[in-house]
């Protein structure tokens, strides 16, 4: 798939900084039924509605999804070390769909990123534990496998500063597909959760 259609998919007619792909595509996750997801830049400093980002974007058949940035956006959010835009700066060339701008992060500052990361991974816990708690298991084993996966990309940014490794969770996933929503239950996971902060903040 490449950037023209991406973008004529999904009505973007104006001017593109990047088009980066995320998601199970890049993780090696994807099915038959799995759509393909994208991070747009686009060259204006505001969305069209006033905000630096919008969520969930998609085509009419639902094959193709992307949340959109303005051009500030992202960079905010690279300096704020959201874990979505991180990821994008570790892609391989090879995968980057369109980059016309030199993005990166203005300065790297370890313990905050570490400190973006364990937020992200908690909260992302959090939920998960709300939604098991209120009848969602499907939902809530996406959010614990979210929060392990992100403790684990955050690892690989301590030690190299980017993601080396997209794969890194793949195996944990297969194990929690396996898992029946009857048996699911987001504590058994709370001991690896555990073990992954400590060598994040270590």
């Amino acid at each position: 798939m490449n950037a023209a259609t991406i973008l004529e998919e999904l009505g973007i007619t104006e001017d593109v900084l990047a088009i980066f792909p995320y998601g199970s595509q890049v993780y090696g996750t994807a099915d038959e039924n799995s759509d393909h997801d994208f991070i747009i830049v686009l060259k204006r400093s505001l969305l069209e509605n006033g905000a630096f980002r919008q969520n969930a974007i998609s085509n009419p058949d639902k094959t193709i999804q992307a949340v959109l940035y303005s051009r500030g956006g992202f960079i905010d959010a690279l300096n704020n070390y959201e874990i979505g835009a991180l990821e994008c700066l570790s892609l391989p060339p090879e995968l980057v769909l369109l980059k016309k701008w030199p993005f990166k992060i203005s300065k790297w500052h370890e313990k905050t990123m570490i400190k973006k990361i364990i937020q992200k991974a908690s909260a992302s816990r959090h939920i998960a534990d709300q939604q098991a708690k209120t009848g969602y298991p499907d939902r809530a084993k996406k959010g614990i496998f979210h929060a392990l996966r992100i403790l684990h990309f955050g690892l690989q940014l301590k030690e190299h500063q980017k993601i080396v490794d997209f794969q890194a969770c793949n195996d944990l996933f297969y194990q929690l597909k396996e898992v029946s929503l009857e048996n699911f239950d987001t504590r058994d996971y709370y001991v690896l959760f555990d073990e992954l902060l400590e060598k994040i903040r270590a």
